[in-house]
């Protein structure tokens, strides 16, 4: 494969990174990036001393990625061919500890030894094919996506960054996770109190350590919002703000940035093509000024039923959904939402998204993929 356009930033040899680790480690509980260590031959004892002095856990599958890695490249070899690869690779690389690269995860006092970066995308790439060719992951690896809202959004980038659709993504969300959230978002108790951009990252680093990752812990606003845009190729856009969803629509328009909006309610689906529909007037007209911001409405019912606009309007969503908003802020807590509605909507966006990404003619489209409408009902 050539050259990515991802990878790691910075690459430490054994000596920076005994330099620094103490300090990585005590910046663990906001860090989200991973930290890349090339080992010399014969340098692992010292590696091995080293992360025990500062309780962390070392981890090596770096056998069992070799072996992958053979069986992609040799799809019909046999084992002594197979076998004769990976001996080829750790001779060039002098031992096996030096393979490839070595990443440490801060926040969890874990480092792990990985593929370098070519191969690591060859194999976790690998299961895409054809329905991803690899000029056309090649492709990919050169696109910055974007999303904003990290309920829904962060499933969604999650879902991006799995079919590896970009080599570099940004994140924005200024909320924290709290425990009513797990019962949608791919988090655990022990995660509560972070803010949902860097465990939206962390999720990430975790299945491609070599995408590049921005965040924004603070949210998109109006002051950073040009900043936040600068570069995408795509924005994911699953934000509460009413006054931001219009904004950033319009700055879509004007730099001819394509937007993908799913809400989790009846498969509510929005294909904003500005790249190639630039006079698309911003959510295909049916938001024609910005709204007013949360704190302006009298009641938590009132801004939900104004922000029910973004899914097809109060009497497009379901029955179910209206019950539920009408006793926000008396008998219910808040927005209700479920985790197999959050996934699909995910899914949706994934799906548009590697075509848009593709370079693929998308045409503009508003409306409910509702699964009850989709599949019969069985009649009394």
């Amino acid at each position: 494969m050539t050259a990515l356009a991802a990878g790691p930033r910075e690459v430490c040899d054994l000596a920076a990174f005994r330099a620094r680790v103490a300090a990585l480690l005590a910046d663990a509980p906001s860090s989200y990036q991973p930290v890349f260590i090339q080992l010399r031959p014969g340098e692992r004892p010292a590696l091995e001393a080293l992360c025990l002095g500062h309780a962390v856990t070392l981890v090596d599958s770096i056998q069992r990625q070799l072996a992958d890695l053979a069986a992609v490249r040799l799809p019909g070899g046999t084992v002594e061919e197979r076998a004769r690869c990976n001996t080829d690779l750790v001779d060039r690389a002098g031992d096996v500890d030096a393979c490839g690269l070595w990443v440490l995860l801060p926040w969890e006092r874990r480092i792990a030894h990985l593929l370098d970066p070519e191969a690591y995308l060859e194999v976790i790439t690998s299961r895409n094919r054809e329905k991803i060719t690899r000029d056309e992951q090649r492709l990919l690896r050169t696109r910055r996506v974007g999303a904003v809202g990290l309920s829904v959004g962060g499933e969604a980038a999650v879902a991006v960054a799995q079919e590896h659709l970009c080599g570099e993504m940004v994140l924005a969300d200024f909320d924290a996770l709290d425990l009513s959230n797990l019962n949608r978002l791919g988090a655990g108790f022990d995660d509560l109190g972070l803010n949902k951009a860097i465990l939206v990252a962390r999720r990430i680093v975790k299945i491609d350590p070599y995408l590049r990752l921005r965040v924004y812990t603070e949210g998109v606003t109006h002051t950073n919002v040009d900043a936040f845009l600068d570069g995408l190729d795509l924005l994911l856009e699953e934000c509460d703000s009413l006054p931001l969803k219009y904004l950033m629509r319009e700055k879509a328009r004007a730099r001819r940035l394509n937007i993908i909006f799913a809400g989790d309610e009846r498969g509510f689906l929005s294909l904003e093509p500005y790249g190639t529909h630039p006079q698309l007037p911003a959510f295909h007209g049916r938001v024609t000024g910005p709204q007013p911001p949360r704190d302006a409405y009298a009641t938590p019912g009132e801004f939900l039923r104004a922000l029910t606009v973004w899914l097809g309007g109060w009497d497009a969503i379901s029955e179910r959904s209206r019950r539920s908003l009408e006793g926000v802020g008396t008998t219910v807590g808040g927005y209700p939402q479920l985790a197999g509605e959050a996934r699909l909507a995910a899914g949706q966006l994934a799906w548009f998204a590697r075509k848009l990404l593709l370079g693929e003619t998308v045409e503009p489209f508003v409306g409910h993929l509702d699964l009850d409408e989709l599949v019969a009902r069985p009649t009394a």
